[in-house]
This record gives structure tokens, sequence and C-alpha cells, in this order.
């Protein structure tokens, strides 16, 4: 498994790496740039290697069934709508 991979798969476990990623959208989306250095800069701080480019290949955060989780839709939806987490 990718480290990537291994990221996402924190993030979906996690409530705070959510809210966290979801700042780092909703501010890249704000400012029109941020988002690949700063997912890899958390992705770091939490102890996993993903370069820039696995962030834009993989921007969506889209599971590999094509599956998609209430916080992949948020992330989709650029955060928009209420966090039903739990």
């Amino acid at each position: 498994m990718s480290d990537f991979q291994s990221f996402r798969n924190a993030v979906l476990e996690n409530d705070d790496l959510q809210e966290q990623v979801m700042s780092i959208v909703n501010t890249a989306a704000t400012n029109g740039t941020g988002l690949e250095e700063n997912i890899v800069t958390l992705a770091k701080n939490h102890g996993f290697t993903v370069t820039e480019a696995e962030v834009t290949q993989h921007a969506d955060f889209l599971g590999q069934d094509g599956d998609l989780i209430d916080f992949e839709l948020e992330l989709i939806s650029g955060g928009q709508g209420s966090s039903t987490h739990t």
C-alpha cells in the first residue's frame, strides 16, 4: 500500500484529520492555491510521505472501488453542508 493510500485511510478513520483536510481544502479554494503543499505537510506531520503529484492525482480522495463515503462527498462538494461523522 502506498503512503498516500495509508494517509487517505488515516484521514477517513480520524475526524480530527478530516477537519484539518477540510480546512486545507476550503482555504485552498478561497486562495486558489496551497492545496498540494499543505496536504503534503499535513501528511508529513503524521508520519506519511506523499508528493504534491500524488495529491493532485488523488485530490478527490475517491475510493478505489468507486464508492464515496460522506467525508469524500463533502470534499468533492467543497465542504458545503453539515457533517454527520460519528
